[in-house]
């Protein structure tokens, strides 16, 4: 019950829905047999997604003071993989973020539903490059004012 009123006040969910859960599917097979492991921990700890730009941007949330494993990969935002997946005709690219080994965002192309995939393109570990949309929406948001 408390669960359910903290989704009305604050938003998100307890749990991915179909389509993200695909998404993340498509990179656990991806991965080594020990970040397998250690993603597939994390996941099943989190406790709240939010979806504050659907389609753009979703976050994760861990248990207050629940310590999880954490993939070894430093940084305040390393993409772990991209992932490109047909929708219709089109081509799109989601890219899973972590923040110090935890993952923490799916980013771009989020889809809402399982409708919106229809096959498995491709999944790049570790693609170099990367740079996060979290910048870009705060942009948008404020007018082109950069906060910092």
């Amino acid at each position: 019950m408390l669960a359910k009123i903290s989704e009305v006040l604050f938003g998100g969910t307890r749990a991915f829905n179909q389509a993200e859960r695909r998404l993340l599917s498509f990179l656990l097979e991806a991965l080594s047999v020990q970040d397998h492991a250690i993603l597939s921990a994390q996941l099943k700890s989190v406790r709240k997604v939010q979806r504050q730009h659907p389609g753009k941007l979703l976050a994760a949330y861990y248990r207050p003071g629940h310590d999880v494993p954490r993939l070894p990969y430093s940084g305040d935002e390393y993409c772990l993989a991209i992932i490109r997946y047909r929708s219709n005709v089109r081509v799109r690219a989601t890219a899973l973020v972590l923040h110090d080994g935890r993952f923490s965002t799916l980013e771009r192309n989020v889809p809402k539903s399982l409708a919106e995939i229809g096959a498995l393109v491709s999944v790049a570990l570790h693609p170099g490059g990367f740079r996060s949309i979290t910048r870009q929406i705060d942009m948008e948001e404020h007018a082109g004012i950069e906060l910092r």
